[in-house]
């Protein structure tokens, strides 16, 4: 990432200077008449300070608020003062409708009217004299009520209110092109803001009261309402003694009891009754079993008796004795028995089973009974204390209602403002807008800071040609040399020709610079009597200059020059000594010879000038055919050691394409500040394509304080150091 330092900084300014300074002077001059259409406007402050705590009065009204002003409650009068309610007042007190500052709708004075204001009213009149209407000016005047709309409008805009940090403070600043008028409002503005907080209090006060009485009226009635119904529901639900309530609580406990054992009882019936199912189920378990009655106690014993005797008779006598046949039978007989006998037991713990359950839901019943009773006395209850807390709060409501009515009563007619006017304002001396000195340094600071963010803008989106880097990075062609500009006097800017000039040149950077591109040059034009084409993309860069400093160079390195001007709009013949003397053209047509087309320079030895003489309408490829230009080149070569040729644009005219085959080498020259990239580009891709011997490029009329580089240092670099070295 690239870093703009201060040096390329200062090179920015110095390259957009023309563009700078002209912006700059734009903007304070537009700066300057507006101000000069602006009118004094004179600000006058009044100070208002609120009470911290409100009024013991107001609190009745107030109820529960904090006695401590918070910020937010000081803003909301901030509000109120720059209310349009508030602002009607003083439009009325200082009947502002008759003023044409404040109600636009009325003629204005010609003698308070701005530039602008000025200018609008001339420009209406000349519009109204051939019957347009520019403004939409309203013929009559609107209703009063508009009228004192717009009023209240243009007050607002004059007023502001402010505050000094955290303090109860409140400024009140009024502007208008009148001082004494600045005053005169902002001191209205203070006391009709005072005398409506006093009115407003005062309502508030009347009508706190009048509330009061009606609710203390209305809570006294409630009351009494309110004892009636405790009496009549405590009359109706039986709820004058708490001794009820134990009474069930203890019935309710006992019931409970007799539930528990009731339950208990059914559950052991159950048991023995899931016992003897089992018996009957399972007949060989009858011995272990706990099932128990006198018959089925004797029927056991007896079958146990019987089963130890089948038993012997069985071991001593047989299984089928008639003693073990008999004891059998009786086994038989007695299993019957005792089957009955259970079943019996069944009967009877069904029995009892069902009358346990029906006493067990009696008795849940009658818990149930007794619980609901004991909850209805209970919401009874709650209702009762529900009515005698509304009885109790409609008392202390009542209690304070009259205890604040009297508090009031005294004070209906004493009421003091929760605002008081601390600072009155006085007539201002100097005007608060505009301060113009401090405006025109702003706005010369501002101008300035804004010229160079655009001339920074300009630059990024500006292609042309600034440093020698960018030309190799373009076309891929060295720069031979940087010919830095030619300063002329303000005064004394004629345009002179540069074959004139470089006769009188003394030693200097420009000179330096032209010797530098001629040995780069010649390095790179190692054959012998080299001839040199100098061309540039567009007209007006600087071609002929370069061509003519080149060739001036050679000549004063004692090598024989000619220099060959076959752009008719070159310059290099303006300001000859002999304006008249046959050039090319004149050689082509058989007017004269080679010979005596060459003019030599008498304050530069050594070099000749062979001009094209061609009509401005024709090119010097209309008269060079192949054949005339190859023998241009042998004849300058057999009498010259160095031939420089100036040619036209190449984007312009084809005529340095068709001459490049008979030079050995092209140098193209690229202007400082005027010539793009794209342009650079195209004329090099145009001498590429025509296989021209391109040696490198030449950036000439270079500002050295505008490069945005100084990479290739030169003489052109330090002038001044230049200039004191070389003693002048």
């Amino acid at each position: 990432m690239h870093v703009v330092g201060l040096r390329e900084t200062i090179s920015l300014v110095r390259r957009r200077k023309y563009f700078i300074a002209i912006f700059v002077a734009a903007s304070l001059a537009i700066l300057a008449i507006a101000l000069a259409s602006t009118s004094n406007r004179y600000t006058a402050t009044a100070g208002l300070v609120l009470e911290r705590k409100e009024a013991p009065m107001l609190e009745a009204v107030t109820e529960l608020q904090s006695e401590e002003r918070d910020r937010s409650a000081v803003e909301t009068q901030m509000d109120i003062i720059s209310s349009r309610v508030l602002a009607g007042r003083v439009v009325d007190a200082l009947n502002l409708v008759d003023h044409p500052w404040f109600n636009t709708y009325l003629p204005v004075d010609p003698e308070s009217l701005g530039l602008l204001q000025v200018i609008r009213q001339k420009l209406s009149q000349a519009a109204a004299a051939i019957g347009l209407d520019l403004w939409n000016e309203p013929k009559k005047l609107p209703p009063v009520s508009v009228q004192r709309d717009q009023a209240i409008t243009n007050f607002l805009a004059k007023l502001s209110v402010t505050r000094s940090g955290e303090s109860f403070a409140v400024f009140v600043h009024v502007s208008t092109p009148d001082p004494e008028l600045s005053a005169a409002l902002a001191n209205t503005v203070a006391k009709v803001y005072v005398t409506w907080l006093q009115d407003i209090k005062r309502q508030a006060m009347s009508d706190a009261v009048t509330f009061l009485r009606d609710r203390a009226g209305q809570i006294a009635a409630r009351i009494a309402d309110n004892e009636r119904k405790i009496a009549d529901f405590s009359r109706l639900n039986d709820l004058a003694s708490e001794a009820r309530d134990d009474v069930l609580r203890q019935q309710i406990d006992g019931t409970n009891q007799q539930l528990t054992t009731a339950r208990g009882e059914l559950a052991a019936i159950q048991a023995r009754r899931e016992q003897a199912r089992l018996l009957l189920d399972r007949a060989d378990e009858v011995e272990g079993a706990t099932l128990t009655s006198p018959l089925l106690t004797t029927l056991r014993g007896d079958l146990a008796r019987i089963i130890r005797e089948r038993a012997q008779y069985a071991s001593n006598l047989g299984a089928n004795h008639p003693q073990v046949l008999k004891a059998d039978a009786e086994l038989t007989s007695l299993s019957k028995m005792i089957d009955g006998e259970i079943h019996r037991i069944l009967e009877d713990l069904a029995g009892e089973e069902r009358i346990a359950a029906d006493r067990v839901r009696q008795l849940e019943t009658q818990i149930g009974d007794l619980k609901g009773q004991l909850r209805d006395r209970g919401l009874a209850e709650i209702r009762l204390r529900e009515l005698e807390r509304d009885l109790l709060a409609d008392q202390k409501l009542h209690d304070l209602i009259v205890a604040r009515l009297g508090g009031l009563d005294p004070y209906a007619e004493i009421t003091r403002p929760s605002a008081q006017v601390v600072s009155v304002a006085a007539v201002p001396t100097q005007p608060a807008f505009p301060q113009k000195s401090r405006i025109m340094l702003g706005g010369l600071i501002g101008a300035a800071l804004l010229a160079v963010i655009l001339a920074v803008g300009l630059e990024a989106v500006d292609t042309r040609i600034r440093s020698a880097q960018r030309i190799a990075q373009v076309v891929q062609l060295p720069n031979l040399a940087s010919i830095p500009r030619l300063k002329q006097p303000w005064f004394r800017r004629e345009h002179r020709d540069p074959l004139t000039h470089l006769a009188e040149a003394k030693r200097s950077s420009y000179t330096e610079a032209l010797r530098s591109l001629y040995l780069a040059s010649a390095i790179r034009l190692p054959m012998a009597r080299p001839a040199l084409l100098f061309t540039s993309p567009l007209d007006s860069e600087g071609t002929a200059e370069v061509a003519a400093g080149f060739a001036w160079a050679a000549a004063n390195d004692r090598v024989r020059t000619v220099l060959v001007d076959l752009d008719p709009r070159s310059g290099l013949s303006d300001g000859s000594a002999d304006a008249n003397w046959p050039g090319l053209a004149s050689v082509l047509t058989g007017q004269c010879t080679l010979a005596d087309s060459l003019r030599p320079l008498s304050g530069i030895p050594g070099l000749d000038v062979l001009h094209g003489g061609f009509d401005h309408d024709r090119t010097p490829i209309d008269f060079l055919s192949s054949q005339n230009m190859r023998w241009l080149v042998e004849e300058l070569r057999a009498s010259h050691e160095m031939i420089v040729i100036c040619c036209a644009p190449v984007l312009i005219l084809e005529d340095a394409d068709g001459l490049a085959p008979f030079v050995d080498g092209v140098l193209l020259v690229a202007r400082f500040g005027r010539t793009s990239e794209q342009e650079l580009a195209s004329a090099a891709n145009r001498l590429r394509i025509n296989h021209a011997p391109l040696i490198g490029a030449a950036l000439s009329d270079v500002d050295p304080h505008g490069q945005p580089d100084q990479q290739a240092l030169s003489a052109a670099n330090y002038p001044r150091r230049a200039k004191a070295y070389l003693g002048r």
